[in-house]
């Protein structure tokens, strides 16, 4: 677990960055929140796990908060980018049972 929240390490920003997307998708798609701006509070939110490592200076830390918080966005938008192809094309459609209701959003939209 030290080696996980060590703020050097970048496997926390890609796990935090799906994350961010299943957090940001489900308050997307239930509450109607903008998909973007969620997006980035939530990493801004989960990026406050670098500040756990006290064995790096406190100016080290706050770059790698910006650093880490951005990755974990990227990974958020990518993820979520991935999804919404992969939902447009025609094997997806085939495989759908149901149509979703026009009124309703799905999972993964486009977040811009």
């Amino acid at each position: 677990m030290e080696e996980y929240l060590n703020s050097k390490a970048m496997l926390a920003p890609g796990v935090a960055g799906a994350t961010t997307t299943t957090i940001t998708g489900t308050m997307a798609s239930v509450f109607g929140f903008p998909g973007s701006y969620t997006a980035l509070i939530v990493s801004f939110l989960l990026g406050i796990l670098v500040f756990s490592d006290k064995s790096v200076p406190l100016l080290q830390r706050m770059v790698l908060y910006l650093v880490n918080s951005m990755i974990i966005f990227t990974v958020a938008i990518g993820l979520n980018t991935a999804g919404v192809a992969a939902m447009q094309t025609d094997e997806a459609r085939k495989r759908s049972v149901e149509v979703a209701a026009e009124t309703e959003q799905s999972f993964f939209q486009p977040w811009f």
